[in-house]
């Protein structure tokens, strides 16, 4: 809302500064008026000058700043995507006793503290958001399928289903790492395969 606000201001300040300086250069009238009014005439465009000025600075920080921000909300998702691998591992890799071990219970726990932690960043961006829907739904996919029956969990149904959620999720991650320069994907997906 804040950047519709500032876009609007600044078109009006662009607009009426504009709109007085083709009056001035095209209606005798205006610039006689104006003449006249030396005083009022300069504060005007002063402060039309001035609004334009400030109005540009700081949509140009802004869209910095929204920049920058989208690669810190990428780097996060991409961490959680990593942890979410790590603990889809260790749910199917496992044998049906060490599913409530510690190693698959760990990564999970460790899941769902990243997924609190990370939740208010990635809230704000749709693209992070789209991820942070899918990587919730398959935590409890996988928190399901560890307190289910020992014979259902590695039933061919809920591996399954547990491939078909993790390739949705590694889809909607795709957007997000894709804001990631290069160099800086390849050490974060190094990081996150480990």
């Amino acid at each position: 809302m804040n950047d519709l606000r500032r876009r609007v201001a600044a078109a009006c300040a662009v607009t009426a500064l504009l709109v007085l300086v083709g009056c001035d250069l095209w209606i005798a009238g205006v610039r006689d008026w104006w003449d006249r009014h030396s005083l009022t005439g300069s504060v005007v465009s002063n402060l039309l000058v001035l609004a334009v000025a400030g109005l540009i600075v700081d949509e140009v920080v802004a869209r910095r700043q929204r920049r920058q921000r989208a690669v810190s909300v990428a780097v996060q998702g991409l961490i959680v995507y990593g942890q979410a691998r790590r603990a889809y591992a260790a749910v199917t890799d496992g044998s049906v006793a060490d599913l409530r071990s510690s190693g698959a219970t760990d990564e999970l726990r460790t899941l769902a503290g990243m997924l609190l932690t990370a939740s208010p960043n990635l809230f704000d961006d749709p693209e992070a958001r789209r991820f942070l829907d899918q990587v919730e739904r398959f935590s409890v996919s996988l928190f399901r399928s560890i307190s289910a029956a020992p014979g259902d969990t590695h039933s061919p149904q809920g591996v399954e289903r547990l491939a078909s959620e993790m390739a949705q999720l590694k889809a909607t991650v795709e957007p997000l790492v894709a804001r990631i320069p290069t160099e800086d994907r390849l050490v974060l997906e190094g990081s996150s395969q480990a």
